[in-house]
């Protein structure tokens, strides 16, 4: 396998633990959870200075409004000369802020560059439709007039449609759940967590796995999208809130990294089957690269449905020693705008055990019908 240059150095990529909508962080705004990490994050990295930041960039779904990534660098005490931008790309914000982020530092525009995703879904406004006064729950995937499918009537679709049986999805389920119990009992996961919160009242425990669950549990709940259907609230992602920040800075062998930047490649799909989008973007971009998923030592991919992890598994023949080592989205949740940098830190936790040089892949399905992975190596790559 021929060596990949990195493009950019990935200083540190942190997270917050993950909270569930109205639950561990219900009063607590999406600048407050941003903040805070950053804050605690910079102590972490010797001889690190926060003026040296020269942009921001700040992935976000649900809280709408008043460039939020500014909010974020404002009360990261950040300078206020230096710019920021929010971006809204769905299930991928937090990793196209990340990309965009090293894309900002090859155009010569920044050095250093804080990237990464914050929601707050417990702190996002009600939305009122302007013709009907009703509350908007989603915002539309597609423009009027084309089939705009629930998320979970596209996930109970594809299952129809591959023969994915309820069975097999809760299996999926329940390995999430034991590989992020795995990682909780070693200690493992928190690598990647800062604790929120300050003196003893701190929070350090992600609120969504469910440890004591079984498979025999999960076959007792009712499909949550169709009746008689297969996809239920046990083998789907929940309703989260969460924050992660991934420092990059322009490429130098000699800087001391937690990981490196390599590549990504995006497609858009057919908006009725987003979950295949992995598929797609991972084959892009090994292919470029002339890699085969073999050559790729751990694979992050966000579970947003079992059905969705299941189908990119086969076609794309990802092993279960490959896949979420440390568990899924099914056990900690899908802070929308925060869970691709989320993953960044995740797979730097995982990869970083191996010491050699090791390559990951970031991957996840947007909605709308996009795709998106990253290459990233490890701290050992160069």
């Amino acid at each position: 396998m021929k060596k990949i240059l990195p493009k950019a150095t990935i200083v540190s990529a942190k997270r917050l633990p993950i909270g569930k909508v109205n639950g561990i962080y219900a009063n607590k705004t999406p600048e407050e959870l941003f903040s805070q990490l950053f804050q605690k994050q910079v102590k972490l990295i010797p001889g690190f200075s926060i003026k040296s930041i020269d942009q921001i960039l700040v992935g976000n779904v649900t809280n709408l409004g008043g460039n939020l990534a500014r909010r974020c660098a404002i009360a990261s005490e950040i300078p206020l000369s230096k710019p920021a931008y929010t971006i809204d790309c769905q299930c991928a914000s937090g990793l196209m802020a990340v990309i965009s982020g090293v894309q900002s530092i090859l155009s010569g525009d920044a050095q250093i560059v804080l990237a990464g995703g914050v929601e707050s879904t417990s702190t996002a406004n009600i939305v009122l439709d302007r013709q009907t006064n009703k509350i908007i729950k989603r915002f539309p995937m597609v423009p009027q007039g084309q089939m705009d499918l629930d998320m979970g009537i596209i996930a109970e679709n594809m299952s129809e449609k591959y023969h994915v049986s309820r069975v097999k999805q809760d299996e999926y389920a329940f390995k999430s759940q034991l590989k992020a119990k795995k990682a909780d009992e070693q200690e493992t996961i928190n690598q990647e967590i800062v604790p929120f919160g300050f003196g003893k009242k701190l929070i350090t425990k992600d609120q969504c796995p469910r440890f004591n669950t079984s498979i025999d549990q999960l076959a007792e709940l009712k499909a949550a999208f169709r009746q008689n259907g297969t996809v239920t609230a046990g083998n789907s992602c929940p309703i989260n809130d969460g924050a992660a920040t991934v420092i990059l800075k322009k490429y130098n062998k000699v800087d001391v990294a937690q990981g490196y930047y390599l590549d990504q490649a995006t497609v858009g799909v057919l908006p009725e089957e987003f979950i295949l989008g992995p598929v797609y973007a991972t084959k892009k971009l090994l292919n470029r690269h002339h890699l085969t998923i073999s050559d790729i030592d751990v694979v992050e991919l966000n579970e947003a449905f079992a059905v969705q992890g299941i189908l990119c598994c086969e076609q794309l023949g990802i092993s279960e020693k490959q896949l979420n080592p440390l568990g899924g989205a099914l056990a900690y949740g899908h802070p929308y705008g925060a869970t691709g940098a989320i993953l960044v830190s995740r797979l730097l936790n995982s990869l970083n055990q191996i010491e050699r040089p090791a390559l990951g892949l970031v991957t996840l399905c947007v909605a709308g019908g996009m795709g998106m992975s990253v290459l990233i190596g490890n701290k050992y790559w160069q």
